[in-house]
């Protein structure tokens, strides 16, 4: 054998073994891969990525709230918008929509009929399903778990509330409960079930998806814009029972008078502004009154809201005319530092624009005699509902931030004495309003 017939055999040899520990090195990869997956697959049990829905779990749970006369409605607004998006790609036979959910998918039921129906619960479990049941601490029930086949299904439990929307609670109970349950949620969805949430009431259709008929809400765009931003911050009923024990809450008539007439204000111009789809807040002296002590502050005299200079409408002016609330004062114009005052009776309303400006948000004031401009600065907010004193009314979901930046650390100390141009903790000077635009941005008619 010659020399280069054996150089040529050593290389194939070293390139066979090189062969070799390149697939001995694959086989090991995977195998080591396979254990890392397993390990997880087992550590983290049934996660969304394991288990998917199956639609025979919808079915059933409609099978069981027929035989219980229960209506249950879709009310995940991630397939909804899905599903009204690409109805026209629905295949027979084939799940598109419902299996694809992430995490557990959502169903609506009334308390009423949680309530009235126990014969509900029993015949999911005599389908199979494991029932998992969470209450509030005053014993309302808020969620129900349904484990059978694949990932959970998920019941909202809504409660009618006296002001007109639907309520629904917070997930909250027993630590073992909440463990396990979490295990099959995606964090997202776990996020979206911590907070209370609050509803308009909404008609619902028939809609058959993935060859399944089911309850949906009739205007789904609706629904979803409302789902967005239905979270609820209920008052804090124990700080205000506090407040009153400490402070010793002793109204005389005229503050019993005027907390009535207030009330009545406050319901109206919510009409109004609802009619005229402007949405407004609590603010100042209305909101900290809410937050405080859960009522209207009995001195304060009027009614405070806010509103984004973005949803100023031009005839706003004009249909509250119409309704009986006089304009007494409009300070400054559109771009800067608008405000505007009415008057029903001898109550006062104050409108507050608010602009943003960066990381915060502003409004503005004038004082009339001088021209002075003033601006009230708060870091920036988002809204979220409240029920105060049984009216549904927005308010910043950063509520203790907004009162601490408008009445300083001491905001729990009642203050009868206040002063609109020094007293609040955030208010700064803004120079002047020319003289030559007075009668522009300085309206006054107390007639």
């Amino acid at each position: 054998m010659n020399i280069e017939a054996v150089v040529y055999r050593m290389w194939g040899i070293r390139n066979l073994r090189k062969k070799i520990f390149l697939v001995i090195g694959i086989v090991v990869g995977i195998m080591l891969l396979d254990q890392i997956y397993l390990h997880i697959w087992q550590s983290t049990p049934n996660t969304p990525f394991q288990r998917s829905l199956h639609v025979d779990d919808v079915r059933q749970l409609l099978r069981a709230g027929e035989d219980a006369a229960i209506t249950t409605i879709l009310f995940d607004p991630v397939i909804l918008h899905a599903w009204s998006s690409n109805s026209h790609v629905a295949v027979s036979g084939a799940c598109i929509f419902l299996c694809h959910v992430i995490g557990p998918l959502t169903f609506a039921i009334t308390a009423a009929q949680l309530r009235d129906k126990p014969a509900f619960l029993s015949r999911l479990a005599q389908l199979g399903f494991t029932i998992t049941l969470f209450e509030t601490p005053e014993g309302l029930r808020s969620h129900v778990f349904l484990m059978r086949q694949g990932s959970p299904l998920h019941l909202v439990v809504l409660h009618p509330h006296s002001s007109g929307f639907l309520r629904q609670y917070t997930l909250q109970g027993p630590p073992h409960n909440v463990a396990q349950v979490k295990q099959y949620i995606t964090k997202d969805a776990w996020n979206q079930m911590k907070f209370d949430r609050a509803y308009e009431r909404f008609s619902t259709v028939e809609a058959r998806i993935d060859d399944v008929e089911l309850t949906i809400p009739s205007n789904i765009d609706i629904f979803i814009v409302d789902h967005k931003n239905s979270h609820f911050i209920p008052c804090n009923e124990s700080r205000a029972a506090y407040y009153n024990l400490k402070y010793l809450k002793d109204e005389t008539p005229n503050e019993v008078r005027f907390k009535h007439k207030a009330w009545k204000l406050l319901a109206k111009v919510k009409t109004l502004l609802d009619k005229l789809k402007i949405p407004f807040w609590l603010s100042s002296g209305t909101l900290l009154g809410f937050y405080r002590q859960c009522d209207i502050i009995p001195w304060s005299m009027d009614v405070d809201i806010g509103i984004a200079i973005e949803d100023y409408r031009p005839n706003l002016i004009k249909e509250f005319e119409k309704k009986g609330l006089r304009l007494t004062h409009k300070f400054g114009k559109v771009y800067d530092s608008l405000e505007l005052s009415f008057k029903e009776e001898d109550i006062k309303l104050d409108i507050f624009f608010f602009y943003t400006e960066g990381a915060t948000m502003w409004n503005g004031g004038t004082q009339a005699k001088t021209g002075k401009k003033f601006k009230y600065v708060f870091p920036a907010f988002t809204m979220c509902w409240t029920d105060f004193l049984d009216i549904k009314v927005r308010i910043p979901c950063q509520t203790e931030e907004y009162i601490k930046a408008n009445y300083g650390l001491s905001w729990f100390t009642p203050v009868k004495q206040w002063d609109w141009k020094a007293s609040p903790a955030n208010v700064r000077e803004n120079g002047e309003w020319p003289e030559s635009e007075w009668s522009e941005v300085i309206v006054v008619n107390e007639t």
